[in-house]
């Protein structure tokens, strides 16, 4: 279970085409642990906003603290052995909640994602008012977090004079954290490097077929399966939250394509390695978790483990 005490701080508002958008801070509490977050006043304020642009088909549920992403804080604080100096990325970050337990669990460097740069702005401010070390983009960059509708996001804050005046998980071992903005159905795997990821975390996405057909070979296309230096081989775990009795052919479909070999291999992971071993995944049984969102609302999640290795080691 997870509680949060909300604080309308004085944090300013993003603009976007002259319709404000107040951004508040809150706390959460897993745990032992109280990590904040810095989201919108509500998720129909970004409804508004997506009308006034003339988009109101844009998910505005970004805003919103799935318990999909308190029960991975949970998983991930219960057993930072999943991520302690591993490179993670968070997949559909939303707030960010799973990705910022990542880091303060030890993670030597998270890369949140998510299609919707306002998401990405709040998600880096919420890092910098846990403590955690956060690298900012360049200007122009494929990961800068520029808004969709052409007004420039506000500075980053830094609550730099909280982080100086008292305790926080910054006295915890030191995370990267940074954003990329990610769209599923057309993925840019350049911007993330050649190192390739070692845990993926996801939640609540395989809402649909179509979701279900790209977050597949996107999962397995984050992972390098073999050290390029020793050529070593290497396990990876993709760690999902959804809730068990959400479509669960959706859930089976997605097994099924994990465990294809030759799913989402692109051409520098088509070695012959790759070849001659083929790829294991192991599924640990699914735990589930009963997590509840800032509204006081419970819900069910089940939490699988995807571990996957080439050939049988």
């Amino acid at each position: 279970m997870t509680n949060a005490d909300n604080e309308n701080a004085t944090i300013p508002h993003l603009q976007s085409d002259h319709l404000p958008i107040y951004l508040y801070e809150t706390k959460v509490t897993v745990g032992d642990t109280t990590i904040s977050l810095v989201l919108p006043e509500s998720e129909d304020a970004i409804v508004d906003v997506y009308s006034a642009l003339g988009r109101p088909n844009d998910d505005p549920h970004w805003a919103t603290l799935w318990q999909g992403s308190v029960a991975l804080a949970e998983q991930i604080l219960e057993n930072p052995e999943l991520v302690k100096d591993k490179r993670v990325i968070d997949l559909g970050t939303g707030l960010g909640l799973a990705g910022i337990a990542a880091a303060i669990a030890g993670a030597s460097e998270v890369v949140l994602t998510d299609r919707e740069p306002k998401a990405l702005y709040c998600v880096l401010c919420a890092a910098a008012a846990n403590g955690l070390e956060v690298i900012s983009p360049e200007p122009g960059s494929l990961s800068q977090p520029y808004s969709d509708d052409g007004v420039p996001l506000p500075e980053l804050l830094r609550f730099q004079e909280r982080n100086k005046g008292e305790s926080s998980n910054s006295s915890k071992e030191s995370s990267k954290v940074s954003v990329n903005v990610l769209d599923w159905f057309a993925p840019d795997f350049s911007q993330f490097g050649a190192d390739g990821f070692d845990v993926v975390l996801a939640c609540d996405v395989l809402y649909t077929p179509e979701a279900v057909d790209v977050i597949a070979p996107l999962v397995m296309n984050l992972f390098n399966m073999v050290d390029v230096d020793t050529k070593k081989k290497n396990e990876k775990r993709f760690v999902l939250a959804d809730p068990p009795g959400r479509f669960p052919e959706n859930h089976v479909r997605f097994l099924k394509l994990m465990e294809d070999p030759s799913l989402g291999l692109s051409d520098s992971l088509s070695d012959s390695s790759n070849s001659e071993n083929g790829r294991v995944v192991r599924v640990d049984a699914g735990t589930l978790r009963d997590c509840v969102n800032l509204e006081g609302e419970v819900m069910t999640v089940e939490l699988s483990t995807y571990r996957i290795t080439n050939g049988e080691g």
